[in-house]
């Protein structure tokens, strides 16, 4: 069966015009000038071949044409209504499936998801933790956050936060006989490397911090080196040695007293950390509520890393 091709513009247009018997009320409804519902509702008289209203001194009356046609078309428009509230209502509950780089969920993602939790309790957040780029057209993914320089092509993309990479070690560290005060203390202690960064020559590392330290008396070579930044900080967790560690993602374990951050000196990663997804995802309503939330979360450590941004000693 084929479809007619209805101005549904105009008919809007005399719905609301019908129900308040006036063009300038209608057309404050729908954020338009009254000559545009005029033009609209001429039209539609056109396309059915009848008046609709009756011009009077004081306002507008509907024809009996309008009479009977009106209530249906105010029916058909409240069911229209009640659809798209329907699936709108689906699109707003149930799975959301994340993908994102494992440190950046185990460090800053999860520590904060109970409080999602509790916000908007009808969202089941499902957090694929991995290093691999998202298809979204193959995999069953919402949304993803990825580190990088915020050119994804095809994909919308909000920048979350940079990163910096500055020394952390454990409390435990301060005890004995060489306490580290200063970068030339680094000397006494055992390095850890993270080599995950590499995909930047100029990312930052142990030799380029010593040197903006002016630490000459440090071996920035020596020490055991890690594949993934989450396993070197877990080194430093547990009093392994020192890491340069990644500054944002290294926040709640300072805050938890399980590492310090001695110095002020962090140098930028070169890169941040982006919230990713397709352009026809972007008005999804539960693609909208995380990314509010994220948002927020994001501007609530900003505001607390201005606080705290060191643990000096």
């Amino acid at each position: 069966m084929t479809r007619r091709n209805y101005p549904l513009g105009a008919l809007r247009a005399f719905e609301a015009a019908g129900r308040y018997l006036s063009f300038v009320k209608a057309a404050d409804e729908l954020h338009v000038t009254p000559a545009a519902i005029s033009h609209q509702v001429k039209g539609l008289e056109d396309f059915l071949g009848v008046r609709l209203f009756r011009r009077l001194p004081r306002g507008l009356m509907l024809t009996d044409e309008a009479q009977r046609f009106l209530p249906d078309l105010r029916e058909g428009f409240l069911r229209l209504d009640r659809a798209v509230d329907r699936v709108r209502e689906t699109e707003a509950v149930g799975p959301l499936t994340i993908s994102a780089a494992p440190i950046f969920a185990a460090k800053w993602l999860l520590p904060r998801l109970e409080r999602f939790r509790i916000q908007r309790p009808e969202i089941d957040l499902r957090i694929s933790a991995n290093l691999a780029l998202v298809d979204f057209q193959r995999d069953a993914i919402d949304l993803a956050i990825r580190l990088g320089r915020g050119k994804y092509e095809g994909l919308e993309c909000v920048k979350l936060f940079d990163e910096h990479m500055t020394p952390m070690f454990s409390p435990r560290l301060m005890e004995g006989d060489h306490p580290i005060k200063t970068p030339q203390d680094l000397r006494h202690h055992v390095l850890l490397h993270d080599d995950s960064p590499t995909f930047d020559p100029a990312t930052p590392n142990w030799t380029t911090w010593l040197e903006a330290a002016e630490a000459t008396k440090v071996d920035a070579k020596m020490g055991p080196r890690f594949s993934h930044p989450d396993h070197s900080l877990q080194a430093a967790i547990d009093g392994a040695g020192v890491i340069l560690g990644w500054r944002n993602l290294g926040a709640a374990d300072v805050a938890a007293g399980r590492l310090i951050i001695p110095f002020d000196l962090a140098l930028p990663l070169g890169v941040a950390f982006h919230l990713v997804y397709p352009m026809s995802h972007a008005n999804r309503p539960k693609v909208v509520v995380f990314r509010e939330w994220l948002l927020a979360e994001v501007g609530k450590a900003d505001s607390r890393s201005a606080n705290l941004a060191t643990s000096l000693i």
